[in-house]
């Protein structure tokens, strides 16, 4: 995508994982992170139910709707995020697995106020896209799907850079993603 495909992230958009597959959601301007707002936990080390909730809650008052999501193949379908599937495997490096499961995660974050979706198909992501363009994101398109990783949010959750990228390129690569990254910078 060059940069015209970027569209600016509004507070009705969801913090939604960064796979690009068809969503059963309409509202794809908000910020795309691993697994939804898993990626601010496993960022941060919270593995329990009340640390999820409270980053729920710190979502909405930046201003985005949090989110999880899973898939019509998993069972249960919210397995269906693979980012969520290696975080609860203990499969990425360095990050404590969650104290709870996907059932549990995503009852969290609906009780928080937050939305689960429901992504269908499968995965054909030709390509990674790490944004830098902060209050920018791109929407997913079915018919020409890539891995959107809204880096510039790192910033806004305080988060650190360098474990972020490294959990991203990782969770692409254990789930068989592609091995081509484009970084959308600021001009």
């Amino acid at each position: 995508a060059d940069v015209s495909a970027l569209i600016p992230t509004s507070s009705d958009g969801l913090m939604k994982c960064v796979d690009g597959r068809p969503s059963d959601h309409s509202a794809m301007d908000g910020p795309k992170s691993l697994g939804g707002v898993y990626a601010i936990a496993t960022n941060r080390g919270v593995t329990d139910i009340e640390g999820l909730k409270k980053i729920c809650e710190e979502v909405k008052e930046k201003g985005s709707v949090p989110s999880c999501h899973g898939d019509e193949h998993a069972h249960p379908a919210p397995m269906g995020c693979g980012f969520f599937k290696l975080w609860s495997q203990s499969k990425l490096e360095g990050i404590p697995p969650p104290k709870f499961d996907s059932e549990e995660g995503k009852a969290a974050i609906l009780e928080a106020g937050g939305v689960y979706e429901c992504l269908a198909g499968s995965h054909e992501e030709k390509v990674v896209y790490i944004n830098f363009v902060e209050g920018t994101t791109l929407a997913p398109n079915g018919d020409d799907q890539a891995f959107v990783v809204d880096a510039w949010m790192t910033g806004t959750y305080n988060l650190d850079v360098p474990k972020y990228l490294v959990a991203a390129a990782s969770t692409v690569e254990q789930l068989g993603g592609p091995l081509k990254a484009k970084l959308i910078v600021p001009n």
